[in-house]
């Protein structure tokens, strides 16, 4: 269950914080054209990036698959499909739930100017 959301539109970043057992945050990085690079953080601080994701298993494992469960749906659709992943180094879970904040003001911030500029 996606907790918050927020796409980078300049540097083409899908960020994603989750409610979920095991799985903390992940980032999609949207340069290359149809395959991308994912990350995800778990709870634990482990991280792993996984290369050539297609965009459609992504979209599955976002929003838990067929049953809700991201945990579930990061088995199914990346970790099945994926060969190529590695560890990275860890990243700690409390300054990664920190940045949550940081976004979600950035998206106020993003909100506020669209609405003025609308007025």
């Amino acid at each position: 269950m996606i907790i918050f959301r927020y796409y980078d539109k300049e540097n083409l970043i899908d960020r994603v914080w989750y409610k979920s057992s095991n799985i903390l945050f992940s980032e999609l990085d949207d340069i290359k054209d149809s395959l991308k690079v994912l990350t995800v953080v778990f709870k634990s601080g482990a991280t792993y990036k996984y290369y050539d994701v297609d965009v459609n298993d992504y979209v599955m494992f976002v929003h838990g698959g067929l049953d809700g469960s991201n945990g579930k749906a990061l088995n199914r659709f990346i970790k099945a499909k994926c060969e190529k992943y590695e560890r990275v180094e860890d990243r700690d879970p409390n300054e990664v739930v920190g940045e949550m904040d940081k976004y979600k003001k950035i998206a106020q911030e993003e909100k506020d100017k669209e609405k003025e500029e609308k007025e």
